[in-house]
């Protein structure tokens, strides 16, 4: 079957602050590759484009080049408008190569997906918009039946997390068979390997005496040009990506973006790009942004004396995560000093500098503050920029015009739904 596929961010997208002020939910990562990216795992053959908030339109367009942003292009195929915030696919790829009319897929009262097949939507053309697909289905869904899938969508950060350790593991199978043999690697006397074969090293990787890769409980891939340092143990499962230092200390079933630096002891997490952590302390079970930097013994908690399961505050709503393990939420661009303490189950925002030496003891900290637990400023917008801008420069990045701009409207609350696409059908 001839098929397009569009993910797209429905309004749930803020029940993922604060990783997701800066980017789209899909954009997220759960193993090795953002969610959107895992659709080809599931549908090989397929072309896929990706539906935004207009905000971040422009962002999402300069770092996926690959990927039309915000324009569906079908030709002459069926379309799958699919949920960001897909988990598990389950039954769909087979329902959909089954489908023989147009189909709204659901799972727990949420859709999941809507199929379009192409003879009910030739009049939008080869090319059209997530807009115009949304008025098609207001002039003519209430035509298209609703069918069960036992697909699942993502609800809130901490499941991405609780499911690190499979999704690094499945992507890992999923790729491992494309990735040509390596160059330039250099492992010294020295270096400790356990379960080897399940253990890939990109272009360029070194590992130095004394470092330990352990695989023996799941793959571990360290992506082109990384380090690993006399004293570091990394324990699969566990992807980082290209350009990465890893430290001293112990780096468990975690998924690194690149140009991260890890130190200390890191275990459960999942960093954005240029995440700066190369100092002692603990970071658990926990989601971080880009440019985020931990000074030296910062440390977090993601676990109660109690046992108790842990709530976490999204968007001022207090929630039960049904988990007994649950670490820290980080938006892009916050810093901490040294000896800091986060609180369990601690949501920070975008842009805050937070210092001190003391426990943080807040459950939700809002963007652009400056302080700590109970003496927080304003973070002025302009300075908070100004210090983005020369941590960047520091990784040979420009912050470009319209990541700027966004931090700008963030900090003024300026959030906006232009874009959202929920593909509401007329009567469900």
């Amino acid at each position: 079957m001839a098929l397009t596929i569009c993910l797209y961010e429905d309004k749930k997208y803020r029940n993922f602050f604060p990783l997701t002020y800066m980017r789209p939910v899909f954009a997220l990562r759960a193993g090795m590759v953002p969610l959107f990216a895992r659709t080809h795992r599931f549908f090989p053959d397929v072309t896929v484009s990706l539906a935004c908030r207009q905000q971040l339109a422009s962002i999402l367009a300069a770092t996926h080049k690959d990927y039309p942003v915000n324009i569906i292009k079908k030709g002459e195929m069926d379309v799958l408008l699919l949920n960001g915030r897909i988990r598990d696919f389950g039954d769909l790829p087979k329902l959909i190569a089954e489908a023989r009319i147009s189909t709204l897929f659901t799972s727990g009262g949420e859709t999941v997906g809507i199929l379009l097949k192409n003879e009910g939507i030739r009049k939008l053309g080869g090319v059209a918009t997530p807009a115009e697909y949304q008025q098609h289905l207001q002039a003519e869904g209430g035509n298209i039946p609703e069918f069960h899938t036992s697909a699942t969508l993502y609800g809130y950060l901490w499941e991405i997390m609780g499911g690190i350790e499979k999704e690094v593991a499945a992507d890992f199978r999923w790729l491992q068979d494309t990735w040509p043999p390596s160059t330039g690697v250099k492992v010294h006397d020295g270096a400790g390997w356990v379960n080897q074969s399940d253990i890939f090293l990109g272009n360029g990787v070194e590992v130095m005496p004394g470092a330990v890769v352990d695989a023996s409980a799941g793959p571990v891939y360290l992506g082109d040009n990384t380090r690993v340092e006399s004293f570091a143990a990394v324990y699969g499962p566990t992807y980082v990506g290209p350009n990465s230092v890893v430290v001293a200390g112990k780096l468990t079933s975690s998924s690194i973006g690149h140009t991260c630096r890890i130190g200390g002891e890191v275990e459960h997490c999942v960093f954005q790009s240029y995440v700066n952590k190369y100092h002692a302390g603990f970071i658990g079970h926990s989601y971080v942004g880009e440019w985020v930097n931990f000074g030296a013994m910062t440390t977090n908690s993601d676990l109660k004396n109690n046992y108790s399961n842990i709530r976490v505050t999204v968007n001022g709503e207090s929630i039960d995560t049904g988990s007994i393990k649950v670490g820290s939420f980080i938006g892009d661009h916050t810093k901490f000093g040294i000896g800091m303490l986060l609180n369990t189950g601690i949501n920070i925002g975008v842009c805050c500098n937070i210092f001190g030496g003391s426990l943080v003891s807040d459950k939700e900290v809002p963007c652009f503050r400056w302080g700590s637990t109970g003496d927080y400023v304003d973070y002025d917008v302009n300075k908070a920029i100004e210090a983005a801008s020369a941590v960047a420069r520091r990784r040979d990045y420009s912050l470009s015009a319209a990541e700027v701009d966004l931090l700008a409207a963030i900090a003024s609350g300026r959030i906006e739904d232009e874009g959202v696409s929920d593909f509401h059908i007329p009567g469900t």
